[in-house]
């Protein structure tokens, strides 16, 4: 004997599940950072701005040498990212992508991530050419998996692009309560 499942229709005007009404953000914010990031780093200014702005969020501090890859860090990360709820609206700080990697492509689909880039980590200089090749993927196909990506300045916004990253997906937004704004309102629209 086969049952049909019973569809409900959406209600207009209603929210749905998983699905704010348009305009306002979704309740609560997780942030992924590394435990150790500096106090001047982008990610936390932009998470004191966040906060001055009146966001309620949610750290999470990832343990591990960021953004270093790390055994330890990597499990820390994984662990961090599942007990998260599904829909969850996630910033991720640039700094522990490297660790994230593994497990992003499986967890992209059921939360909203986002990325805080202050600058991308396989142009560093010092990386031998080996190294920077495997950063240069990395940091490419994680952000591929991000619903927005939050860059500082307009040098950073074009490195983003030069990874291949659609322009409509980027947000400027300096740490500050304008640039807090502008992410608060980037988020709300997904």
């Amino acid at each position: 004997m086969t049952t049909d499942a019973v569809k409900t229709q959406p209600q207009p005007g209603l929210p749905q599940p998983g699905h704010p009404r348009p305009g306002h953000p979704r309740p609560g914010l997780h942030v992924a950072m590394p435990a150790d990031l500096p106090a001047d780093s982008y990610g936390r200014r932009m998470v004191e701005a966040l906060r001055a702005a009146g966001a309620g969020m949610t750290i999470h501090a990832l343990p591990g040498p960021h953004p270093r890859v790390d055994p330890s860090a990597i499990l820390a990360a994984d662990v961090a990212l599942a007990r998260l709820p599904d829909g969850a609206t996630v910033l991720l700080d640039g700094n522990a992508l490297f660790n994230l990697a593994a497990s992003l492509p499986a967890d992209h689909r059921r939360l909203r991530l986002s990325a805080l880039v202050e600058r991308l980590h396989w142009s560093d200089p010092a990386l031998a050419a080996d190294e920077a090749a495997v950063r240069h993927n990395l940091e490419q196909g994680v952000l591929s998996l991000m619903r927005r990506i939050v860059v500082p300045d307009g040098a950073t916004a074009g490195a983003v692009q030069a990874l291949g990253m659609r322009p409509d997906r980027l947000v400027l937004a300096a740490a500050d309560g304008e640039g807090a704004a502008a992410l608060l309102a980037a988020l709300s629209m997904e």
